[in-house]
């Protein structure tokens, strides 16, 4: 079972990671994406998919953009997409990136 889930989560992952990259224009708002979570492991089974966004500056369309990327990925994969979604600012004062390292990867 370990590893028919890292099969299965190494395949997402990377197919995507490769999505993400080649759509990478409904990430326009974020400064940075990264996809973290059990998806990127290997011992687990993946219930949904992970995605910490930083912007520079706040924009209203921001809902919006965060609503359509969810529509495509959820439609794609079949998995719920959970957003943690920071200003610069903030993800320097709670050090969200830190926490998590390594288990992350840089989309953008």
């Amino acid at each position: 079972m370990v590893f028919m889930n890292m099969l299965i989560n190494s395949n997402m992952a990377y197919d995507i990671s490769k999505h993400i990259r080649q759509n990478i224009y409904l990430f326009s708002l974020f400064e940075n994406v990264y996809l973290f979570g059990s998806i990127l492991d290997d011992s687990k089974f993946s219930n949904d998919i992970d995605l910490l966004l930083i912007y520079s500056s706040y924009s209203n369309r921001i809902l919006d953009d965060l609503n359509q990327i969810s529509s495509v990925l959820e439609t794609m994969y079949r998995l719920p997409v959970d957003f943690t979604v920071l200003s610069i600012e903030e993800e320097k004062d709670i050090e969200f990136l830190r926490r998590i390292y390594p288990k992350y990867i840089k989309l953008k």
